[in-house]
């Protein structure tokens, strides 16, 4: 018998902050606001998911487990998202940040 994962919620309550997330299809980020402390992030992911439709856009594929969802309005294309960090922040995975400054050398 194979045990099973635990699979991870995005979309439960924390007290860490999360953005809500506009990109184009080529990655541009075209709008993000942090969300207020303890939002109700499904509630949050449902309630966008319904703006979009109300505006006249077309929604695609969505997901839960991954807290984003695509939407259409000829010939646009937008992923709409709940994340867990900053779109315009530096990510520092690993040990990124221990490397030092690669413009002055230190």
């Amino acid at each position: 018998m194979s045990r099973r994962r635990a699979q991870h919620d995005p979309l439960e309550p924390t007290s860490e902050p999360r953005w809500y997330v506009v990109r184009s299809m080529h990655g541009t980020v075209l709008e993000s606001r942090r969300l207020p402390e303890g939002a109700d992030l499904k509630r949050a992911f449902l309630d966008a998911m319904l703006k979009w439709l109300d505006e006249g856009w077309l929604v695609g594929e969505f997901s839960s487990a991954s807290a984003a969802f695509f939407c259409h309005r000829n010939p646009e294309r937008r992923m709409v998202s709940i994340d867990p960090t900053d779109p315009y922040e530096v990510p520092m995975y690993g040990g990124a940040h221990l490397g030092g400054c690669p413009g002055c050398g230190e």
